[in-house]
Order: structure tokens, then C-alpha cells, then sequence
């Protein structure tokens, strides 16, 4: 989700956000005097198995039927790092539809003609030049010769449709004003906005969208409101960080910051659910990339106040999973993002290898490991 390029071998990375050095002590991060949290047995989802191809980053969507559609980030070509918006649908008994590519990057020159990744996928109502769409997906992208990341979004009638329309420009553009990159200090270079997840406030237009910033002021998530029920003249409002108090790091001591999210709502319990990525990174390769995830609540209406603080319900670790990495994960919503058992949710999660068993290094890259398993929260 995060891009850094090494020129010297002309490849994109794809990882979190995150810096320092992890301590893993045993965590149970479960409030004192409610039942003990624990997870199903993880299961393998998807993956491009048996080529140098990734899958991450899903978002997903829980049908009336029992049917699950799901959109993720993948590379249309072995050994190349382009990133396409992927779709597949899960039926009520397994089976799958083929993954299919269903938005790219853009024509050579726009702000999009590089990466398009990270979707969030909602229903409601938009409107664009006259014609009314059913669904939204917010995306991250960017474009050749810069670092930086912006968001866009895109429209459709039919969730399993080959190709969504994009709307031509940002929705979201970089936090600073002047051309190109924004230096953070020596080499470094800011990584722009991304990582959006979108849930709806009103089964139409109205969103609360949510999203990584990254640039000279740190990293962090922050949230608008935006109404996109007309697209000719839709309204976000100035972002504001998420409250972060409650959260904390590896070691489950020190004060966590937040990226990478995905969010969901109950608004019938006033609750807010995410899934996050747990700080800081390791230090052996893929040191890009967490080994631990956690899922955390908090009062909706907190939330939007700016007041209160987030609550555990379950980290998710590498003894939990079989996996050194687990990192870019989802949260099982309706169309709308609600979910309606919020303390038992359903996740969706990329796995990675690490070393020694991948290097950075041609068709042993640790993204050709990058896959697609869930799981789901249980009281014991």
C-alpha cells in the first residue's frame, strides 16, 4: 500500500507504514471482566499461488444471500509491481469467480498512470454527469515520476461488473500546495494521502471517509465528512486525526499511532470498529512490513467528537496465524460498511513470509507470498 523505489532495481515495494524496533511479548489485550477474545482457525482465501503475483488489501462485502464480494490489489503481470483493483465473488458454498482486473491505472500523463490500489467499496446513491450510480470505491493512486500517493473513486451499477467509471480527478490531493514531492528530511520523501476506507452516514451520499496521511507533520489517520450525492459539486470537510488515544504499540505499553486502516460502523450500539496495523515494524526482511494486527472500538459518537479513546478487542499475531507477517487487513461489512455483531467481527488479512525464506531479490521478493486469509473473533 505504501510505495518505495529502489532505482537501482527499477521495482516498487508494497507495505505499511511504520518505523522502529518491535519487541513480541504474549498479548491479551481483552478488557478485564468481559469474556476472553479468540479467533476461528485462519483460512486461506485467495492468492495468485504458483507465480511471482501478490493480492492484498482486500475490502469486503457480506451479501444478503450469503455471498461475499471481494476487491483487493494485484499485479496483472509476473515480477512486475503495477497495481490493478482486483475482483472476486465468494459464493454461499466456497466456490469463487475468477479474479478479474476490474480498474487500472491511467492513460500515460494523469494523475493515476502508475499504481491504483487500496479499495473501499460502499453502496448509496451518486450521482454523475446524469447518471445515478449504486456504488462507490474509494482508491489510492499516483503517478509516474513523483513518490507521492492522492485518492480518487470510481462508480458502478453491479458490484461484479468488468470496469468501473472513474471520475477524472482527486478527491483528495497531497497535504502541501507546491509541485512534486515534499522532502521529509535528507532522501526521504512524503508519502502523500491513501489507505481510504469509506462508510456510509445516510444509505446515500454522505460518507465519513477516513485516511493515511503522510508527510512533513508525521503519519496518521484523519476523517471527513463528504457528501458525494452529486459528483459536480460534492463537499469534504477539513480532515481531523482520528482520536488515538487507547491505542498501543507491540509491546502493549507504549502510545500507538495509527495507518492502514479499514473501519466499520453499528449504529444502533453508537460504535466505531477498526482494524489496524500494530507498531513498529520488525527488522529483518521484509522490515516493511507489521507482524501483528489489531482490532479496536470505540463510541461512534466519540469518535466523531474528538473525546473518548479506542478499546482492544483482539491483536492478531504471527502465533495466531502461522505467519511472520500479517498486515493490510479488512473488516467483513454490508454494502453500507455496518456491521451488525461488531464484537465478533469477520477479518480479512494479507500474509507475507519473511526471511530467510524470501529476499529482495527477483522472483523471491516477499509480495509474490502476499495472500488473502480471514478469520473471524470468538468469545471463549
Amino acid at each position: 500500500m505504501i510505495k518505495y523505489f529502489f532505482p537501482l532495481i527499477g521495482i516498487w515495494f508494497i507495505f505499511s507504514c511504520s518505523e522502529g524496533n518491535p519487541i513480541e511479548p504474549p498479548i491479551d489485550p481483552s478488557e478485564p471482566g468481559n469474556p476472553i477474545s479468540a479467533i476461528t482457525t485462519p483460512k486461506f482465501v485467495f492468492g495468485f499461488q504458483g507465480e511471482s503475483r501478490y493480492s492484498y488489501c482486500p475490502s469486503v462485502l457480506q451479501q444478503e444471500d450469503g455471498s461475499i464480494h471481494m476487491f483487493f490489489c494485484g499485479n496483472p503481470n509476473n515480477l512486475i509491481m503495477v497495481d490493478n483493483i482486483y475482483h472476486i465473488k465468494i459464493n454461499p458454498d466456497g466456490t469463487k469467480t475468477s479474479a478479474k482486473s476490474v480498474l487500472q491505472p491511467g492513460v500515460s500523463g494523469s494523475w493515476d498512470d502508475h499504481h491504483t490500489c487500496d479499495p473501499s467499496v460502499i453502496a448509496g446513491d451518486f450521482t454523475w454527469n446524469g447518471v445515478t450510480y449504486k456504488y462507490a470505491m474509494f482508491f489510492l493512486s499516483n503517478m509516474y515520476g513523483v513518490y507521492y500517493n492522492e485518492i480518487g473513486v470510481a462508480f458502478s451499477n453491479k458490484l461484479d461488473t468488468d470496469s468501473w467509471v472513474k471520475y477524472p480527478e482527486q478527491i483528495v490531493k497531497k497535504t502541501w500546495s507546491t509541485p512534486g514531492d515534499q522532502s521529509v528530511g535528507g532522501s526521504g520523501k512524503a508519502w502523500g494521502v491513501g489507505q481510504p476506507s469509506g462508510v456510509s452516514l445516510d444509505g446515500k451520499g454522505k460518507i465519513l471517509l477516513t485516511y493515511t496521511v503522510g508527510d512533513i507533520g508525521g503519519t496518521r489517520i484523519v476523517w471527513s465528512e463528504a457528501d458525494f450525492s452529486n459528483m459536480d459539486n460534492y463537499t469534504i470537510t477539513p480532515p481531523q486525526t482520528i482520536v488515538q488515544s487507547g491505542l498501543k504499540a507491540i509491546d502493549n505499553q507504549s502510545a500507538d499511532y495509527t495507518c492502514n486502516a479499514d473501519f466499520a460502523i453499528n449504529k444502533e450500539a453508537d460504535k466505531i470498529i477498526m482494524i489496524r496495523p500494530v507498531q513498529p515494524h520488525p527488522t529483518d526482511y521484509p522490515s516493511y512490513l507489521n507482524t501483528s494486527l489489531e482490532i479496536n472500538y470505540m463510541n461512534l459518537s466519540d469518535f466523531m467528537n474528538q473525546t473518548g479513546g479506542w478499546k482492544p478487542i483482539y491483536r492478531i499475531t504471527p502465533e495466531d496465524t502461522g505467519y511472520p507477517r500479517n498486515h493490510n487487513a479488512a473488516l467483513l461489512r454490508d454494502n453500507l460498511g455496518y456491521l451488525q455483531d461488531w464484537e465478533k467481527p469477520t477479518f480479512y488479512f494479507t500474509v507475507s513470509k519473511a526471511a530467510p525464506d524470501v529476499q529482495p531479490s527477483g522472483n523471491n521478493h516477499a509480495e509474490w507470498t502476499y495472500h488473502i486469509w480471514k478469520s473471524q473473533i470468538v468469545k471463549e
